[in-house]
């Protein structure tokens, strides 16, 4: 019933949504008519009153440190005398010393929120002068209103006063259980509790210029969380709560650009949920962090590689018609992969001009000496990195229009964000089948996993009796050419195929769609589960194409394919491994074609 509410709800809110971007925005002919100044979406631009709008932006540090906050005015004069236009800040810090605490030795001593009902209003004036002093220096301000991290208390702070504890458990990765985090997203007094920060925040008067917030041309707009994450399977919950919140945002102030902020993707499959995400009628902008030296599972090695990345982002953002913004990018000073620090801030500033994105903010500007991926503004040792930041920002200044590769506007070219492969000549020793000439005129070819020639998928691996990839791809096994020809009436290809598991994904709701080609041509597709261990599963397709007959009948070589297709409904990989311990009595390999 919980999951019957949540869909009600959902498509409830969508159509209010609608109503009240198409309505409130004045954009339902696709020409922005919001107030004067304030920076609005034109399709995938932004604007400032009807003018292209692109900028170089900053993280800026200065929320949540009592030492930070004296260099505020400084910081925001240096950020100016570098080109940058938008800052972003934390709108959020929930709970006191005694509640949530960072699982890093970072630590805070300002908050917004020490209890439900019981807010810091000293903190808010301070984000008032943060952002007075923004106009006063030309700058906009981002402010971030959740933060799924526990740095600021953030979401497992949320679900302590709702009640949940164990959100925050150090036994788990960056000390968040993800399963009790995600109950955020449904939770009614999690929900409330945020919607009145929300309100809070948005309806708010600025203490020191006597401007409501919704009425301030110096916002840049809002982002309803920091990096919201969501468990693999379940990204429904977390998109029904982004049109939940966006939806009331723009209720209470219908001018301000909102993003989701749930980070990026990784995967094909990720992919296809972040742009439901971000299609949503309440989202205005696609929003994206990348950092190389911690995110792996993006391989961005390389400033080619970040411009690979930056481009498919761009693809994905440009088919929604909607504007990228790279939300967080950053490096440690000593670089990364042979290429330095300065490198890192070019090519990001280089690739998302080139790609059309509408602006990229670097994290994080800082008077810190504790450096990490800070950027000391008043360091001399950063000099040059904001040398290329300044550089950067005067492209983007000269750059405003939307000039964008048509390789960005071919969006059937991005739909997968990184393979990796591999080729071998199927002569190479060790690839070629055994063979069986059967007593009934029958060939049997038996296959070892690893006999693969080729592979293509968004992960790869393999060892002694398995092979395997993840997400979308295919693995190729060749039937060698024969000297005899003879008549063959149809071909039966059997494999014992799994799954690649998510690692956060429970094993019964995973499964993956794998289609079998042969020679190119299409043999149709299995809906395949994760196996009882005990009761292996055995796919089988017969083939009796004539072309492929004919082929076969003539002893030509015949390459077999399995392969899960980008436009799969279930995206996860292939593993062909010999059978579990105790099968080997079926007398059969993991891969088999039979030419009969």
């Amino acid at each position: 019933m919980g999951k019957k509410v949540i869909v009600v709800a959902a498509l409830g809110i969508t159509l209010s949504a609608a109503i009240v971007f198409l309505l409130g925005t004045g954009r339902g002919n696709g020409v922005p008519r919001g107030p004067a100044g304030f920076v609005q979406r034109d399709g995938a631009r932004l604007t400032v009153d009807g003018k292209p709008y692109r900028f170089v932006g900053a993280n800026i540090d200065l929320m949540f440190q009592k030492d930070t906050r004296s260099h505020m005015p400084a910081m925001m004069q240096f950020a100016a005398g570098k080109g940058i236009t938008v800052v972003r800040v934390w709108a959020s810090g929930e709970g006191g010393l005694e509640d949530v605490q960072p699982a890093n030795t970072w630590k805070r001593d300002r908050w917004f929120r020490l209890k439900p009902n019981e807010w810091n209003e000293e903190e808010f004036i301070f984000l008032d002068r943060v952002i007075a002093e923004a106009a006063r220096n030309g700058l906009r301000v981002q402010l971030c209103l959740a933060n799924w991290w526990r740095d600021t208390g953030g979401v497992t702070q949320y679900m302590r006063w709702s009640g949940i504890n164990g959100a925050d458990d150090d036994k788990y990765p960056f000390g968040i259980n993800n399963e009790k985090a995600m109950l955020f997203y449904t939770n009614a007094t999690a929900r409330r509790l945020y919607r009145e920060h929300v309100e809070k925040i948005a309806g708010r008067r600025n203490s020191i210029t006597g401007i409501l917030y919704r009425d301030d041309p110096a916002i840049f707009g809002y982002e309803l969380m920091n990096e919201a994450q969501a468990i693999t399977g379940r990204w429904a919950e977390r998109r029904a709560w982004i049109a939940e919140m966006s939806s009331y945002l723009k209720s209470i102030d219908p001018h301000h650009l909102v993003a989701p902020g749930d980070w990026g993707y990784r995967s094909a499959a990720e992919r296809r949920e972040w742009l439901l995400d971000h299609q949503l009628a309440t989202i205005d902008y696609c929003d994206v962090h990348n950092y190389p030296r911690d995110d792996r599972d993006l391989s961005v090695d390389s400033p080619e590689a970040l411009d690979h990345f930056v481009e498919n982002r761009a693809a994905a953002s440009y088919s929604l018609k909607k504007p990228l913004v790279l939300g967080e990018f950053g490096m440690l000073p000593e670089g990364h992969h042979g290429f330095g620090r300065e490198v890192w801030f070019h090519s990001y500033c280089a690739s998302a001009l080139q790609n059309g994105a509408a602006g990229a903010m670097f994290w994080i500007l800082t008077p810190s000496t504790q450096r990490g991926y800070g950027v000391n503004y008043a360091a001399p040792q950063d000099a040059t990195v904001f040398s290329e930041v300044e550089r950067a920002a005067q492209m983007f200044a000269a750059r405003q229009n939307d000039n964008v590769p048509k390789r960005v506007l071919d969006a059937g070219q991005h739909l997968v964000p990184l393979q990796l492969a591999f080729n071998r000549s199927p002569q190479e020793a060790g690839l070629q089948p055994q063979k069986v000439s059967r007593d009934d005129g029958s060939l049997l070819y038996r296959f070892k996993p690893e006999m693969a020639v080729a592979g293509r998928f968004e992960k790869l691996g393999d060892g002694p009796g398995f092979v395997w990839g993840s997400g979308v791809g295919f693995f190729d096994y060749v039937v060698p050419p024969r000297e005899d020809r003879r008549r063959v009436g149809h071909l039966v290809v059997r494999a014992h195929l799994q799954p690649v598991l998510p690692v956060d994904a429970s094993p019964d709701w995973v499964k993956t769609r794998v289609t079998l080609f042969v020679n190119g041509t299409d043999c149709g597709h299995r809906l395949i589960p994760v196996e009882n261990p005990k009761h292996p599963l055995i796919q089988e397709w017969m083939v009796d194409e004539l072309a492929i007959r004919l082929r076969a009948a003539r002893g030509l070589p015949l390459t077999i394919r399995f392969a899960v297709t980008v436009d799969s409904d279930w995206l996860y990989g292939i593993n062909i491994a010999n059978w579990p311990e105790g099968y080997e009595s079926h007398d059969a390999s993991p891969v088999e074609v039979e030419v009969r």
